[in-house]
């Protein structure tokens, strides 16, 4: 059992007496997470976790000018006494800062260095909270939060310097590829709401085919929405990446097909049908595929490790049978693994990535998914230097990277949950915000200057790495019913946001890419080739 002793700013003395477990879980000493029981009481949080070890705890935190965020303690060894939650939130965040540091060679940056004074500040806070943390524990629990905070403001500082520092290494050397930037689109977007500004600030679309859409009845395909969205990138000349074929999010998956959810050689047999189809049909329109999403997620299906594996290397195989000049790349969703604290019978993001390289599955890349600012799981907002990190974590597998990203334009509550009173607006922002629902943010709460701002980080912090060719948003145009609300680069007025100008700017400023019209490559070719 793991405990943590919890303080807040709204109780002027002793211990919290109320503190709310948003997004909560523990990860174990192999970095995945683990099944745990977790509860308040008494100014504690309580872990009863099932597995033997050192384990982390992670949640999500309100952190001053930061937002909030999704953080996490360091491996911790079971003890009677409880741990002090600020001040092992911030040890972990300073360890994290000391090896991205030293793995990025950016130990010597000057003194002078603004990163290198927070960075400063920040451990002389900790060092004092540790100091007093038996004697003092609530003013050892400010110092730990003023030095989270300050921990993470220069986590993301030092992630933004090392990445101007690779990005312009990639432009002077000349590699940047040459569609470095797309858009998702759904098939319920119509063909003739595209405007010509998108067509002129983007390389590629990244094309939403559920399976859902295509087969609403058994046996009985609706070609017509698709079928329009491919003449339009043959005579564009945009490229288009397609995709998922195989899909089990409950929005994605045909309600017919769930009457043979424990009949996995039925299931098996449908999805290679399905996939022969698409990919025979659109071949000679589209450039490449995704083949699979979320299948390590096992949202909807009670599949096995095994089975999910046969169902990866099916489709692949299938795409590369008959689309041999085709992309194919497969979807990673939810990367930071949370999922797996409850769903046992899914694969973690990372096992699951290894597991494709070493069972020699024949693809071309990962399409990493990474959705922030709802509330739902997997939809968490995590800070830059979280990130980084994250996508440093593919390098190894020697395949390149797209990374998918979406964030609203707007604090949107879920349908499903109560309207909390509204807080004032930050005069800065101009938009009122609510503070009581799971829904994190990045800095501010989301608006369109958030969003525009947390794009252009992140494509700076992307496109800075060797080995992410392609960056594309998740949708491009806000309408009913999608999955995040208000995270398109146009809303439902048709005018352009704030991220959409971010995107192409930054299109602009890539020197290899600034002033090409997207007609000037065949419609065929991949948007992550060189």
């Amino acid at each position: 059992m793991l405990k943590f002793q919890v303080f807040n700013e709204v109780d002027e003395e002793g211990p919290a007496k109320s503190f709310p477990l948003r997004h909560v879980y523990m990860i174990g000493s192999d970095h995945n997470p683990i099944r745990a029981e977790i509860t308040f009481q008494d100014g504690l949080i309580i872990c009863k976790k099932r597995e033997s070890g050192t384990a982390a705890l992670a949640l999500q935190q309100e952190i001053g000018e930061c937002g909030k965020l999704i953080v996490q303690t360091s491996q911790l060894p079971e003890r009677d006494e409880p741990y002090l939650l600020n001040l092992e939130l911030a040890r972990q965040r300073l360890l994290l800062l000391y090896t991205k540091s030293e793995d990025w060679g950016l130990l010597s940056l000057s003194q002078d260095h603004p990163m290198v004074q927070r960075l400063t500040f920040t451990r002389r806070m900790f060092i004092e909270a540790l100091c007093i943390q038996n004697e003092q524990p609530d003013k050892a629990d400010n110092l730990a939060r003023t030095c989270l905070e300050a921990a993470i403001l220069a986590g993301e500082e030092l992630a933004l310097v090392h990445a101007d520092l690779l990005l312009n290494r990639r432009k002077i050397s000349g590699a940047v590829p040459q569609r470095p930037l797309g858009c998702g689109i759904t098939l319920q977007q119509q063909v003739d709401r595209v405007r010509p500004e998108l067509l002129n600030s983007i390389d590629f679309f990244y094309l939403h085919t559920p399976w859902r859409a295509l087969a609403p009845e058994e046996g009985e395909y609706d070609w017509s929405t698709m079928d329009r969205w491919a003449q339009w990138a043959k005579h564009s000349g945009m490229p288009v990446i397609a995709g998922p074929i195989a899909s089990f999010w409950p929005g994605h998956v045909p309600d017919w097909l769930f009457i043979w959810e424990h009949d996995y050689e039925t299931v098996r047999d449908m999805v290679y049908q399905h996939a022969q189809r698409v990919i025979t049909r659109y071949r000679d329109t589209v450039a490449g595929w995704t083949t699979v999403s979320g299948l390590h997620v096992n949202s909807s299906f009670p599949f096995s490790f095994e089975q999910l594996m046969e169902l990866s290397r099916m489709t692949t195989m299938l795409a590369k049978k008959n689309h041999p000049t085709g992309q194919v790349l497969i979807e990673i969703c939810q990367p930071f693994g949370e999922y797996y604290a409850v769903n046992q019978r899914s694969i973690p993001p990372l096992m699951y990535a290894d597991l494709l390289i070493q069972s020699g599955i024949n693809f071309d890349g990962f399409a990493i998914k990474l959705v922030m600012g709802g509330g739902s799981p997997g939809q968490t907002t995590r800070d830059l230097m979280q990130i980084s990190h994250l996508l440093d974590q593919y390098a190894s597998y020697g395949k390149p990277v797209t990374l998918v990203v979406t964030a609203p334009s707007s604090m949107v509550l879920a349908p499903t949950e109560p309207t909390p009173q509204a807080q004032p607006a930050d005069p800065t922002q101009g938009a009122p915000y609510h503070s009581e629902h799971h829904h994190g943010y990045w800095r501010w709460p989301w608006t369109q200057l958030t969003q525009g701002q947390w794009l252009e980080a992140v494509l700076k912090i992307a496109m800075s790495k060797p080995f992410v060719e392609a960056v594309a948003w998740g949708e491009w145009a806000d309408r009913p019913g999608m999955d995040l609300p208000t995270s398109g680069l146009i809303g439902e007025d048709r005018q352009m946001k704030r991220v959409f100008q971010k995107l192409a700017s930054f299109r602009k400023n890539l020197s290899n890419v600034a002033g090409r019209s997207p007609t000037t490559s065949p419609p065929n070719r991949s948007p992550t080739s060189n």
